[in-house]
């Protein structure tokens, strides 16, 4: 690849912009470009940004596929490559893009991803998150959580958007992102790709760290958006959703009638303790067996208390975005 565009969409990442730039300046293939797409920041995100050899531009969406939209129109790479601005990338990592490109592969390539895995001197809260999603409770069977996981090369269904490069010209056949999804516009455009034929190649050696979250206000967020933009994937493409996403909020409201229903039967009140005590044993467990695996015995009182947070912020998204549908935009 003769031009490598890297595109930077970004929204209040002061505490993190500027370590994700200096990945980008010390790789060991120099981009042609850093494109930084910010959306009116109000903390120091664009200021921190001057300081290095970039092109700032904003997006008045309010959304990373505006600010993709916005961006990749404005690149002149041959290559247009995504990382997140709360992630630093590996020495090698674009490096190992065009590599993986220009390997022999049975299909065409149009998109090229690798692992997001933590953070550098990731807090306490933010291991805590890892270890939820290395478990089959916590989502490790997704597409999206295996680029967290499993680092072997293999051909995938789509790419997390923090790491994430495309053959423009083939990333052109689908473009815009689409604004009205509030988190799968990646998987979105992914699954366009794949339609159109084309293949997306999972690279191991491109490895970004990826922030995870910091507090549990933004890990209960973080669950409800992503449950939100499933159900919105859903209703454009009538796939991507399957039993796995639908359990939290089928038990959660299961739930509540049975409750309600104990008030005229003595054995319902039996059944709806072995009910929720099967949910609390699967996450006793996961707690710890995860406790072991980390070898972090705080984690058999916090990830108990945040596989709940996430599994109830999950089922609110699902049901939402089910009844309630967020309005599209323009």
């Amino acid at each position: 690849m003769s031009s490598i565009s890297v595109l930077i969409p970004t929204f209040n990442n002061e505490s993190t912009i500027k370590e994700c730039l200096r990945s980008i300046d010390k790789q060991s293939l120099k981009p042609t470009e850093i494109i930084v797409i910010d959306g009116h920041s109000i903390d120091k995100t664009v200021d921190i940004a001057k300081e290095f050899e970039c092109k700032i531009l904003f997006e008045q969406g309010g959304s990373r596929a505006a600010a993709c939209n916005v961006g990749v129109p404005q690149a002149v790479g041959e290559l247009i490559v995504f990382i997140d601005a709360d992630a630093v990338a590996k020495e090698n990592w674009l490096e190992s893009i065009v590599k993986a490109f220009e390997a022999p592969h049975s299909t065409p390539v149009a998109c090229v991803t690798g692992p997001n895995i933590e953070y550098p001197n990731e807090s306490f809260l933010g291991k805590a998150v890892s270890a939820i999603y290395n478990t089959f409770i916590g989502g490790n069977w997704t597409e999206h959580i295996q680029s967290i996981f499993n680092e072997s090369k293999r051909y995938v269904q789509s790419a997390a958007g923090c790491n994430a490069a495309y053959i423009r010209k083939h990333l052109e056949e689908v473009m815009p992102f689409n604004e009205n999804l509030l988190t799968t516009e990646d998987t979105d455009i992914n699954y366009r790709l794949l339609l159109k034929g084309y293949a997306i190649y999972f690279e191991s050696n491109a490895i970004v760290y990826h922030q995870r979250p910091q507090t549990h206000k933004a890990y209960r967020k973080k669950a409800k958006k992503y449950a939100i933009g499933k159900v919105q994937f859903f209703r454009v493409h009538k796939t991507g959703l399957n039993l796995g996403h639908l359990l939290p909020p089928l038990y959660f409201t299961t739930g509540i009638f049975l409750i309600l229903s104990i008030f005229a039967n003595y054995w319902i009140g039996v059944g709806i303790a072995g009910y929720f005590g099967l949910y609390l044993l699967s996450v006793l467990i996961a707690s710890i067996v995860q406790s072991i695996r980390y070898k972090e015995w705080k984690y058999l009182f916090i990830l108990p208390i945040m596989f709940f947070e996430g599994h109830l912020w999950w089922s609110f998204g699902i049901l939402q975005e089910t009844f309630f549908p967020r309005k599209k935009s323009g």
